[in-house]
């Protein structure tokens, strides 16, 4: 089974109201017994709606105006990232999408995948690493950020100056993934 770890910046909370602007994702594979992370890809669109919220943009940093200019066409950056699915899929079985708060990444993958007439890679079912994190280490949603899972789960700091970057969130979501899924069960 493959799993692809992804993060998106969007100009606001849903889509269509706001745009998608950043995807990264990570694929992390079994192994042995254990997971590993794979290859990583990194994609920015162009916007095509009308929707920007100033908090969000604060957020992620992104340029509305360069994206215009240096955007990936969002058609072209969603088949880039099914091609990226394909070739770093691993067992045959269908990809799953994994999200640090799933509910909000999967619903604009989700949505541009629909808008464009494409097929979407992962389907309509996701994983969620806060509610795997709640049940796999017992605590409440309130632990489930990645600031508490990443001590406890010793994880590497974060690097502020790259969070709420999506390839480096997918990746360091990832990390999370990985720790949950290979967490002895005595531990727990």
């Amino acid at each position: 089974m493959s799993y692809f770890c992804v993060d998106c910046e969007a100009s606001g909370p849903v889509p269509p109201l706001f745009n998608l602007l950043s995807i990264g994702v990570t694929a992390v594979h079994p192994d042995d017994g254990r997971h590993v992370l794979g290859a990583s890809a990194y994609f920015e669109l162009k916007p095509i709606f009308p929707g920007f919220d100033p908090g969000a943009l604060a957020v992620c940093g992104l340029d509305p105006e360069r994206l215009r200019r240096e955007g990936l066409d969002p058609e072209d950056a969603l088949k880039q990232l099914a091609a990226f699915v394909r070739a770093h899929g691993r067992g045959g079985e269908k990809p799953v999408f994994v999200g640090h708060n799933a509910v909000f990444d999967w619903s604009h993958i989700a949505y541009y995948y629909a808008h464009f007439g494409l097929d979407n890679p992962f389907g309509y079912k996701g994983l969620d690493t806060k509610s795997l994190a709640m049940g796999v280490l017992r605590i409440p949603w309130k632990d489930t950020s990645k600031e508490v899972l990443e001590r406890m789960l010793r994880l590497p700091p974060q690097d502020p100056a790259q969070v709420h970057r999506a390839d480096y969130d997918a990746a360091y979501q990832a990390r999370i993934l990985q720790a949950l899924l290979d967490w002895p069960a005595s531990s727990a």
